[in-house]
């Protein structure tokens, strides 16, 4: 009796041991899934994939037949996912396939919209002998596909603040050997719980790192326009520097041939580039405004060409005085005032921005500036002073040496005040992208005066945008805008010069990225 006794316990202690341990390593199976299914959820961004994960996942677990999940809106909740693996549907999250089924309300009639308001989990073994909660909508959906809704586990999605950000709703546990409808098991609850939890933390996680970029996205759009609005010649450029900018970058991407048939820009990537380009010109905050909108050569902190011509015109009065006082007779009083008219036609036209200054009239210009007039009370008087003569012997363009240093100084103070930003990792790259739109393949560019191989590759997309836009642009004060045919022609001119990078600028050209703008313009 006592051998039959300890055979039966032993067996009965071997049966609950067994049980132990498959018990034992079914609940370390699912601690070590719900690690990875963790571990996926943080890594994931799109909202989309972790709403699909979670339905999935929470399915796979309890062997349930359909899966619903909700997100909180207001005082509703929003259909966001919708699986039945009998009726063969899929519909919400990256599936294409909307719902378009009404929000449930969130009130404590309905399963769905009580556990929203209390955080409770509820599980109920059979939705048609339930008197608890109001379960129309699923009886009604029965009703139109003849499916048998049964079981129901109903678990909330809370934040890492304690907020309820969701519900997740399984539907007919099936059991595993004979695919019966049977009850949720209460193990399951913890387990579903943790999963939904650590869902809605991915969740809100990504929707603050959403909320971040955004934020970020549209503090660098307002900074920028800020800079663009100092001026009132420089609206809008680096909005379409941006423009070219991504566009050609984009196209890059879709070139199979070529030298940079391997570079693909990532969308990350092409981000960042944006980034980099909305915040090209940031270091014009510091630019004085007399330098950013000279619009001829005597323009900005003085009176300029007007001062000059009142200056001349007096002189002429003068002569006329000289010649009533008997001084000069009047074919020299004639001779002086054609000189001065000369004088003020010449300054007048070499002032402006489009006029070349060749050998020929700097000598001119020199004469001038070492002509005097004597008044007709015997003071001398120069046509032209130091600073007038400085500012109009300008070979090119509206700018001295002194200012064009000042100006070209902005892209020096754009990588000083990136380099100070937090930027998030993948924007780790603006500051040098952002400060290499002025070097040159070469090694003449600044303000580094780096060569080909160590010029970032958005650094080389972006000058030739922005080299476009200067050339283009009808909102320069010291230029009109330029042709898209003499554009070309200066652009490939810098080419051959290894200004700019050739392949770049040729696809910039045939694909005619330039037209980005003006489409946008048109949907304006």
């Amino acid at each position: 009796m006592r051998d039959v006794y300890d055979r039966k316990l032993t067996e009965m202690l071997e049966k609950v041991a067994k049980e132990v341990k498959e018990y034992s390593l079914l609940y370390i199976n699912h601690i070590k899934k719900l690690s990875k299914i963790g571990i996926a959820l943080t890594a994931e961004r799109d909202i989309n994939k972790i709403l699909e994960m979670i339905v999935e996942e929470a399915k796979n677990f309890t062997n349930a037949d359909a899966g619903t999940l909700y997100s909180v809106k207001g005082d509703h909740l929003k259909f966001e996912i919708l699986y039945n693996d009998t009726m063969n549907v899929k519909l919400g999250g990256s599936t294409g396939r909307p719902i378009t089924l009404p929000p449930v309300p969130i009130k404590k009639e309905t399963v769905s919209g009580y556990v929203a308001l209390t955080g409770e989990i509820i599980n109920i073994d059979d939705v048609y002998e339930n008197k608890n909660f109001d379960f129309s909508g699923p009886k009604k959906y029965d009703a139109q596909t003849g499916y048998r809704s049964r079981s129901f586990l109903v678990v909330p999605m809370r934040d890492y603040e304690d907020t309820i950000i969701g519900v997740l709703q399984l539907i007919n546990a099936k059991d595993k050997d004979s695919g019966e409808v049977i009850p949720f098991s209460s193990e399951y609850e913890d387990i579903i719980f943790s999963l939904a939890s650590q869902a809605a933390v991915a969740i809100t996680n990504v929707r603050l790192i959403h909320d971040i970029e955004n934020m970020l996205d549209s503090f660098v759009k307002v900074m920028a326009t800020a800079i663009d609005e100092r001026s009132p010649y420089n609206k809008r450029h680096t909005e379409r520097v941006a423009k070219y900018t991504v566009a050609l970058a984009r196209k890059v991407n879709d070139i199979t041939d070529g030298d940079y048939s391997d570079l693909y820009f990532t969308e990350d990537e092409l981000n960042e580039l944006n980034m980099a380009s909305w915040l090209h010109d940031v270091g014009k905050v510091t630019t004085p405004e007399y330098v950013m909108d000279k619009a001829t050569k005597l323009d900005g902190r003085y009176d300029g060409i007007e001062f000059i011509k009142q200056r001349l015109e007096l002189f002429i009065a003068d002569c006329k005085v000289k010649y009533y006082k008997r001084k000069i007779k009047k074919k020299e009083m004639e001779q002086l005032i054609e000189k001065i008219v000369e004088y003020k036609e010449f300054l007048t036209a070499i002032n402006m921005p489009t006029e070349y200054m060749t050998d020929e009239k700097l000598e001119r210009l020199e004469k001038i500036y070492k002509d005097c007039y004597i008044t007709s009370d015997g003071d001398e008087k120069v046509f032209i002073n130091d600073f007038e003569f400085e500012n109009l012997s300008i070979r090119k363009g509206t700018l001295t040496d002194e200012e064009r240093k000042i100006m070209q100084n902005h892209v020096v103070v754009t990588y000083k005040l990136l380099e100070k930003m937090p930027f998030i990792k993948k924007y780790k790259n603006v500051p040098e992208i952002a400060a290499s739109h002025h070097e040159k393949l070469n090694g003449k560019g600044y303000p580094f005066g780096k060569k080909d191989k160590d010029i970032p590759v958005g650094g080389k997309i972006m000058a030739i945008a922005d080299f476009f836009d200067a050339l283009t642009a009808s909102d320069r004060p010291y230029k009109k805008a330029m042709s898209i045919e003499k554009a070309f022609s200066i652009l490939e001119n810098a080419a051959e010069n290894g200004e700019i990078d050739k392949t770049f600028l040729d696809i910039f050209k045939k694909y005619k990225i330039y037209e980005v703008v003006e489409k946008w313009k048109e949907n304006e």
